[in-house]
């Protein structure tokens, strides 16, 4: 067991780092979406802000998406779960992570490849006037699926390692 706590200890350190540094991303969003709102005032509106800003928006949402998971910021319904002991809870997580997450998972790896792969093979860029290429930013839905695949293992060997730890103590 303990190679795999090894294991989920390594996933939720890289996520974690990778987390952080993502979540830098909402500088330089702010600082265009300030520059922006400057240069309406001043009545010299760009066209390239309002995308850019959408770029760096929707890869910050996505790339913090496993360090969300991670520190358990997710939406969840404490009212029911805070009744549970620690086993049930592992059990219901266990199952939850069976039935809904992994395969949710797995389906946003397979269309995100895809949606990715297609992106590239024809360079898409934007429809706006700037036209912008768009492929880099549709790499990031493949990238946060395998981090969500990846935090999503790391979670389940916690919970089997606490059904397990409440096993032993028995």
């Amino acid at each position: 067991m303990n190679v795999w706590i090894r294991l989920s200890k390594t996933i939720d350190l890289c996520i974690r780092w990778t987390g952080l540094v993502c979540s830098y991303l909402l500088v330089p969003l702010t600082l265009l979406v300030v520059y922006e709102v400057i240069s309406r005032s001043l009545k010299h509106p760009t066209i390239w802000t309002f995308e850019m800003s959408i770029f760096f928006y929707g890869a910050h949402f996505m790339l913090v998406a496993a360090y969300g998971l991670l520190c358990k910021s997710h939406v969840s319904i404490d009212l029911v779960s805070s009744r549970f002991s620690k086993r049930t809870n592992a059990v219901l997580s266990l199952i939850c992570y069976l039935l809904m997450y992994f395969p949710f998972i797995f389906v946003l790896t397979y269309f995100g490849v895809s949606y990715s792969v297609n992106s590239w093979s024809m360079l898409e860029t934007s429809w706006s006037i700037w036209g912008p290429p768009l492929y880099p930013i549709k790499t990031v839905i493949p990238l946060t699926a395998i981090m969500l695949l990846l935090q999503g293992i790391s979670e389940v060997i916690k919970n089997i390692d606490i059904l397990v730890r409440e096993r032993s103590a028995k």
